[in-house]
């Protein structure tokens, strides 16, 4: 991960050494709307508002609230009519959020999460069953330690946990929140550095994007979920190279219910709120609310709140909440707009609202692991692949074989500890075959590409010690400048054993291994073709003869394993107009009964797994991704490179095969990598697949 608070400064001296002329033009800029807010709430009991939220009921909403946090005012209340309901000034609120259907002690709530700024707890509210007060339901400090200066919640679409983002110090904490025994806990989960001055924020819980602003640079989003990627992407900037012309403050999300909607952020110092569309980040205009007939101009907004639901017949669609931190002088207030007017004012599209109440069924299937192996000994991108080796005696006796790229080759027992460590080279990509005729005995193999020496290396597992001896007839030179991604066959028709090797140019080549007649193994090269571009993971089915291959930009193609298949291809999938984000990388097969199972692919842009059927055209059967187990302290996978699966019973802890990640970012707590571990059937039960406990490496396949 790269430090992004330095990455912000280089950057900020680069733009200021660009010629005036790169500045936006007049043209780039569309013309200011003047609007009028429609009602004001009660002036707060203490000046200094800073933050609202809005309080949807589910029920009515012609009954919902908005709830309006001050440091030295607490917690107000106040009906859409604006006038103030209840106060609850014991703490220094100083921001706050809502989110909807949080499980806590067997019923569904409305959570609503707050800062108070004396303590710097998050403290977490429910709206009290005998009247428009606020509980609070958090049993223990959640202190971040840091000045927040922005709060926004969070469900996730994939997995329906709640989290908190708590912005301040050059850094965005993002916390869990969860049920334990009837009141609200929470875990820090990550600590993203996004640089001084980040401040308010909001979350568009759909895309799993946080929005969030840096006061004198600009807007910037960033994935929500625990496992994305820990970088920033900017939206627009302040200053002469963007269109803010002082202080970036207050961040709102208004969804519509088709999909996408509007981001509205303040240009405090200008008195403006500008408006992008969510969907392309496109800037859509600006507004200015000023003095009507009886409600003053907004001045400095810094919190806000929006929705595009509608509240009532006077409120149809949606609702714009914005801090008024002058106020003509008196103490501060909130101003209540219809979002319908910065429709009508920017001739915005029109759309239905969505209703943020409502619940959401995640899109993909999720898992969680079971097992985490030690990590790698060196720092950085370090693990990548692996492969399972099934124990010919005692299957809970198998080991997981992990490639550790920047040193050499590992081995690891179910359980996830370290059995071995071999300090080879950078051994890149690896893959295990069984019963391969070495003078008189049979050896079950592993190869791995080694990057370091450009070779093939080759190794036997000694069911003994299941440790790793080193079979190799020499250095097995690739005559690749990189040889990158490898995965071995055993041919149905001719018994012969092969290894792939491909490279960063998508060059393949396939080499016949053979009995070099000293005890150790040599290889002949045989096969050469080329994919198009990088290329990486790829993986053999040794009943159908056929050999996947993952141009990692564009698709996944299936060629003929055998030595004389030439060039020939078909498409399985594509990025382009197919079921892939992108980054295509690890590949495995779980052998089914007969003729079934299933390909497996690590789709590492989205950080999922994408599943085909292993018979016929392949066809497409949907996605899992392996999510965080917090109570087994074992984080999520993300941005994995290889994988593998099998289809052997391994004992009880996976009777039903195993499916293995590399895990590219090992967090909560950050480690090095490492290598995750989930029973095939939670997959199955996740995604809908089948389970299968027949499979036994060692047997001569079915033949397709």
């Amino acid at each position: 991960m790269r430090n992004i608070a330095a990455m912000l400064m280089v950057s900020v001296f680069l733009w200021g050494c660009q010629p005036p002329q790169s500045a936006l033009s007049e043209d780039d800029t569309p013309a200011t709307a003047s609007l009028f807010a429609a009602a004001e709430t009660t002036v707060t009991l203490a000046d200094g508002a800073s933050d609202p939220a809005i309080l949807i009921d589910a029920d009515d909403p012609a009954n919902s609230l908005i709830l309006g946090a001050s440091p030295d005012g607490g917690l107000e209340v106040y009906g859409l009519d604006g006038a103030r309901i209840a106060a609850m000034p014991e703490r220094a609120i100083g921001l706050v959020d809502v989110r909807y259907n949080f499980p806590l002690a067997g019923e569904d709530i409305p959570l609503i999460v707050a800062y108070d700024a004396a303590t710097t707890e998050l403290v977490a509210y429910r709206m009290d069953a005998s009247g428009p007060t606020l509980r609070q339901i958090s049993s223990h400090p959640l202190r971040t330690e840091i000045e927040v200066e922005g709060l926004c919640a969070y469900r996730s679409p994939l997995t329906g946990k709640f989290y908190a983002f708590a912005t301040g110090a050059g850094t965005i904490q993002q916390w869990e929140l969860f049920d334990s025994a009837g009141a609200v806990a929470g875990r820090k989960i990550r600590t993203v550095p996004v640089g001084y001055g980040a401040g308010h924020c909001a979350v568009d819980d759909r895309e799993s994007t946080i929005y969030y602003s840096q006061e004198t640079v600009g807007i910037w989003k960033l994935g929500a979920e625990p496992e994305s990627e820990g970088e920033s992407e900017l939206i627009d900037l302040s200053g002469r190279h963007g269109r803010f012309e002082g202080d970036v403050k207050g961040v709102a999300i208004v969804e519509l219910l088709a999909g996408g909607g509007y981001l509205v952020v303040s240009d405090a110092d200008a008195n403006l709120l500008h408006v992008y569309d969510l969907a392309s980040e496109r800037h859509l205009g600006a507004f200015r609310v000023g003095a009507g007939a009886s409600i003053g101009a907004v001045d400095e907004t810094e919190g806000m709140a929006a929705t595009g639901m509608a509240l009532s017949a006077d409120i149809g669609n949606g609702l714009l909440v914005l801090t008024d931190d002058d106020n003509d002088g008196e103490h501060t207030n909130y101003k209540i707009l219809p979002w319908s007017d910065v429709v009508t004012a920017l001739d915005l599209p029109e759309g239905t609202g969505r209703d943020p109440t409502a619940r959401a069924e995640a899109a993909t299937a999720v898992v969680l692991p079971s097992v985490e192996t030690d990590p790698v000994a060196s720092y950085g991108d370090a693990a990548d692949d692996a492969a399972i080796w099934v124990h010919p005696d005692n299957p809970e006796l198998s080991v997981v074989i992990g490639s550790q790229k920047q040193r050499g080759i590992n081995v690891y027992d179910l359980d996830g500890s370290l059995i071995q460590s071999r300090a080879d080279g950078r051994i890149n990509n690896v893959d295990v075959r069984y019963g391969f005729s070495l003078g008189d005995n049979l050896v079950d193999l592993v190869t791995g590409s080694n990057r370091t020496s450009d070779s093939i290396s080759i190794y036997g597992i000694d069911p003994n010690t299941r440790s790793l001896i080193d079979l190799a007839d020499g250095t097995i030179a690739t005559g690749m400048v990189d040889p990158y991604g490898l995965c071995m066959y055993k041919s149905p028709v001719s018994g012969l054993y092969y290894v792939y090797v491909n490279d960063t140019d998508g060059l393949v080549r396939q080499w016949l291994l053979n009995d070099a007649g000293n005890g150790r193994i040599g290889a002949e090269l045989v096969r050469e073709f080329s994919v198009g571009s990088q290329t990486e993971g790829c993986v053999a089915d040794d009943a159908s003869g056929d050999l996947y291959i993952g141009e990692e930009n564009v698709a996944i193609w299936k060629y003929s394993a055998e030595p004389d298949g030439g060039e020939e291809r078909t498409m399985v999938d594509g990025i382009e107009g197919g079921n892939l984000a992108g980054d295509i990388e690890g590949m495995a097969i779980y052998y089914g009964a007969g003729t079934g199972g299933y390909l497996v692919v690590s789709d590492q842009g989205i950080n999922s797994f994408a599943v085909y059927r292993r018979e016929g055209d392949n066809a497409y059967l949907g996605q899992f991704r392996v999510v965080a187990d917090a109570s087994a302290g074992i984080d999520g996978v993300s941005e994995t490179d290889g994988l593998d699966v099998t289809s052997a019973n391994l004992g009880s802890a996976f009777a039903h095969g195993l499916f293995i990640a590399q895990d590219g970012r090992n967090i909560a707590p950050t480690e090095r990598q490492n290598f995750k571990l989930v029973p095939w059937e939670r997959i199955a039960r996740a995604a809908g697949l089948e389970t299968y406990a027949g499979y036994d490496p060692r047997a001569p396949m079915e033949v397709r």
